[in-house]
């Protein structure tokens, strides 16, 4: 089965440690702009099959916004200074129950191995991030549980690897995720189920 996955992943801009908005440094309609209330900054890439490939142009768009505004800090995680960070997915697929079910678990499991816990709570708490939170698109929806996971090359590469195995292990394996994890610990279900699943292949 082949999809496309995309993305609108946000920043939080700081000059010298302190919060400042990011519309004073970027314009909304740029692949390194800003989210709706314009207080954040948001990167565009584009869509693509590979994982790899997104995670390219998403290494290109945050260099332009350093090369732009070089005194700035870019933050991500789920809630600094007072402000919610998303990173929200979107998927050329139907938003099946089964497929969300299993986004929740696999990417819950991994911001459970990576996030500040308590940023992600406050962020909960904030009304973003609840788990199951979808919206229809028209190239078919928007996953929109995640912080934002723009903590490293290494954690952009895995989120996306992470989604496309969830969605292959439902729409060609019929896996049951949360069956799958059962009581083992994130790390450990991560663990088992890369080894199984390139072992496999």
């Amino acid at each position: 089965m082949s999809f496309t996955i995309g993305c609108d992943p946000e920043l939080l801009c700081r000059r010298d440690g302190l919060y400042v908005p990011a519309h004073n440094y970027f314009k909304s309609n740029s692949s390194f702009g800003l989210d709706g209330c314009e207080s954040i900054a948001e990167c565009r890439p584009g869509y693509s099959e590979s994982p790899i490939d997104l995670t390219a142009k998403l290494k290109t768009i945050i260099e332009y916004g350093h090369d732009k505004a070089p005194d700035l800090e870019f933050h991500a995680g789920h809630y600094v200074d007072d402000h919610p960070i998303g990173g929200h997915l979107h998927f050329s697929v139907q938003p099946e129950p089964d497929i969300v079910d299993a986004l929740d678990t696999v990417l819950f499991s991994f911001s459970n191995c990576i996030d500040d816990k308590q940023q992600r709570q406050r962020r909960e708490r904030s009304g973003y991030g609840k788990r199951k939170s979808t919206r229809r698109k028209p190239y078919d929806f928007e996953y929109r549980t995640p912080g934002s996971w723009l903590l490293s090359p290494s954690t952009i590469l895995v989120t996306f690897t992470l989604t496309k195995l969830a969605i292959l292990g439902v729409t060609e394996d019929q896996v049951n995720f949360e069956e799958a994890k059962g009581r083992q610990r994130s790390s450990t279900f991560l663990k088992n189920l890369i080894f199984s699943k390139f072992c496999a292949s």
